[in-house]
């Protein structure tokens, strides 16, 4: 049985095999990864340890047991924060010294490098790029241009973990991976990790993981929102439907702030949060890389120096690969680590049978390639398309949108109701030069009711978007009452599109499409026999129930968007009503948009009378969960909702308490199996 409270907690439980770790550190395999989240003293070549003295660290003990305890929290692989027991950390000074202090930045960040066997390490600055020295006999640590002291890490007890999240869970055993020959696992096919980088990077606050660690992730709102967030225009915008508005900006340490349900605009997608959803049977993920130009242009504050959605989705892919080997150095090394990036489906299957979470690299976005439109006229060529699906396969991505919020290139896109949509069709205006053009939609229940803004408000909104001042000069166009659908349906370019991405072997995601686009891209893929997905089925455009069952007749794959236990349970249900006996099994996957300008389930209603109770036990009964903890903050399902990535396991653990839920939680946990047959299929087509 092992408790994992966080990740310092859990390395520091391990203390034992870290001291016969090092007890056989003069074997020439002892590696730099090693001493991962480990305590440690360093000794002198001449039997001198160091100490912390004031402001400064010298040599000076003769014995362990006098030697300052330092924690290594690994910054990346190979790289670490030297923690000292009195939670101050090593730091490069200007001068050459060594000195204490309490913020982690780039000065404190040092390089491991083995000496020799193994058996004795240098330490390098990565910051000032000089090593770590010891004087003969006592004196203050220095740095150096030469090649720097050769260390030596002895084991000891007493340090100061670096602080972090928790998971929260007592694993029991090694928990059910496999049932009746599939994966038993659910997949959570739409998760924003990296949407703290979209329009411009300064709209969503708060960091997947930085690599000084969750302080520096979750403690910035202020620089990012302003003191009070009044500088949260988007978020005040989506929340309420103006930009005027405050919230708490205090997350790490208190998280007095957020994250919350419905904040929309706060990271809740950190690492360890999804690692605890992991731990509750989440199997697999697809990691939606997204970005929407008019939205960072209109943006009157932005980090990035450019507006193009194919450089952020880049840049969203390297930090990707980037958390893959943060995690492995947390983990004690390369491929150690419960995080991994796959690239096909057989590689999927043997990640989720060893029992860690297969991470698939998807893109959303309005602005594929580059292939906006404007005033009807196309942006981008076929050659484009072509050297666009080249470049997104070479970097791993394997699941694309076609449209995602506006108007492109390829095709209408589907309209969304209320606040959120009188936004998005001022962001097709503001890309594509027209407000969106609307007619009866070609399926029942299909649609929304179109809201537009008076030019006065306009105007008013303008003020806080200087970019859209010439929209504000005139008014937006007349609807007609009831449902309505975007006019605009597939194009040429589109359909070239379609058949390219069926030759690359791609996943092609359908939500978002106008619903004569989709209806369109069924047809060919009906023709094709090519499946298609459905990765939070209902957002961006609502689904018939002939439009479902012809997607799952081509063996395609759809997901449900969450809601309180009861809700999720009843989503599950009606879903799988559509699925396909030939298929041999119903999955039915969870497609949550966290950290996609959308909001996750609230507290539920009835909290007081039917809590769920802590500790509670995952659907395999392999670990138990009790309330998540970050900072100094407990959350709880019954009071906050699922407040960020890590409660979805208590989501699901609510669950299992209702009848519904628990016939609903066999079809969830088809989930990752059925996702990656469909997969398959799109890799076997021909």
């Amino acid at each position: 049985m092992r408790t994992v409270r966080t990740v310092a907690v859990a390395a520091v439980a391990a203390g034992t095999l870290w001291a016969a770790a090092l007890a056989a550190a003069k074997a020439p395999h002892m590696t730099v990864y090693a001493p991962a989240n480990r305590c440690s003293a360093l000794r002198t070549p001449d039997g001198m340890f160091v100490v912390t003295r004031g402001a400064s660290y010298v040599a000076s003990a003769p014995s362990r047991a006098r030697a300052a305890a330092f924690y290594l929290k690994p910054t990346g692989l190979g790289t670490y924060m030297l923690y000292d027991h009195g939670a101050r950390l090593m730091s490069a000074a200007p001068n050459g010294r060594l000195t204490r202090v309490s913020a982690a930045g780039p000065s404190t960040e040092f390089a491991l490098a083995a000496v020799g066997s193994g058996s004795q390490f240098t330490l390098r600055s990565t910051m000032r790029h000089r090593h770590v020295a010891a004087p003969g006999g006592h004196g203050a640590l220095v740095l150096t241009g030469g090649a720097g002291t050769a260390l030596t890490l002895v084991a000891r007890s007493g340090c100061t973990p670096f602080p972090e999240a928790g998971v929260d869970a007592t694993v029991h055993g090694p928990g059910t991976l496999v049932k009746h020959g599939r994966i038993f696992g659910f997949i959570d096919d739409h998760v924003h990790i990296t949407g703290n980088m979209r329009a411009g990077g300064d709209v969503i606050s708060g960091e997947p993981y930085d690599r000084f660690g969750v302080p520096t992730a979750l403690g910035q709102d202020a620089k990012i929102h302003g003191v009070n967030g009044k500088l949260d225009l988007t978020g005040n915008l989506l929340r309420t439907g103006v930009p005027i508005g405050t919230h708490d900006t205090h997350g790490w340490p208190t998280f007095k702030g957020w994250p919350t349900y419905n904040s929309m605009t706060h990271q809740q997608a950190y690492y360890v949060w999804l690692e605890r959803a992991w731990r509750a049977g989440m199997r697999m993920v697809v990691a939606q890389t997204a970005d929407d130009e008019p939205l960072c242009r209109l943006e009157p504050r932005r980090r990035t120096k450019t507006c193009s959605e194919t450089t952020s989705i880049l840049a969203q892919i390297r930090t990707l690969r980037n958390l893959e080997s943060y995690v492995d150095a947390q983990s004690g090394g390369p491929g150690k680590g419960w995080f991994r990036l796959v690239y096909s489906p057989a590689q999927a299957r043997r990640v989720m049978r060893s029992g860690k979470l297969a991470v698939m690299i998807g893109i959303e976005s309005s602005d594929l390639f580059g292939c906006s439109e404007t005033d009807g006229r196309p942006g981008c060529t076929r050659g484009d398309i072509n050297r666009g699906l080249a470049t997104y396969k070479r970097m791993g991505v394997r699941g694309m949108f076609v449209a995602h919020w506006v108007n492109n290139a390829f095709s209408g896109a589907a309209l969304e109701g209320g606040t959120k949509g009188v936004f998005i069709n001022i962001l097709n205006r503001f890309q594509t030069g027209s407000y969106f053009h609307t007619s009866l939609c070609p399926g029942p229940g299909q649609g929304v009711t179109v809201t537009t803004l008076s030019q006065t408000l306009l105007k008013a909104l303008a003020s806080f978007f200087p970019a859209a001042a010439a929209i504000g000069n005139e008014p937006m166009p007349t609807y007609p009452g009831g449902l309505q659908c975007n006019s605009d349906g597939l194009t040429s370019l589109g359909r070239y599109l379609i058949q390219r991405m069926m030759a690359e072997h791609m996943l092609i995601e359908v939500d978002h499409l106008s619903e004569r686009a989709r209806d369109t891209v069924l047809a060919i893929a009906a023709k094709a026999f090519y499946p298609l997905i459905s990765s939070h089925n209902g957002t961006g455009g609502e689904w018939t129930p002939a439009e479902l069952r012809q997607l799952y007749r081509l063996g395609g794959f759809a997901a449900v968007t969450p809601d309180l236990a009861p809700a999720l349970a009843q989503k599950i249900l009606t879903m799988a009503r559509y699925d396909t006996p030939a298929r041999g099994f119903v999955g039915v996957g969870l497609g949550t948009d966290t950290n996609g300008f959308s909001s996750l389930p609230g507290p539920p209603a009835d909290a007081n009378a039917h809590p769920l109770r802590y500790p509670f036990t995952s659907y395999d009964g392999s670990v138990s969960f009790t309330r998540e903890r970050t900072g100094t903050r407990t959350f709880d399902l019954n009071r906050d909702g699922v407040a960020h990535y890590g409660l979805i396991a208590d989501l699901i653990g609510d669950m299992q308490h209702t009848s519904a839920g628990r016939r609903a939680l066999p079809l969830l946990f088809n989930s990752a199996e059925a996702y990656v047959d469909t997969w398959q299929r799109a890799i076997d087509h021909r």
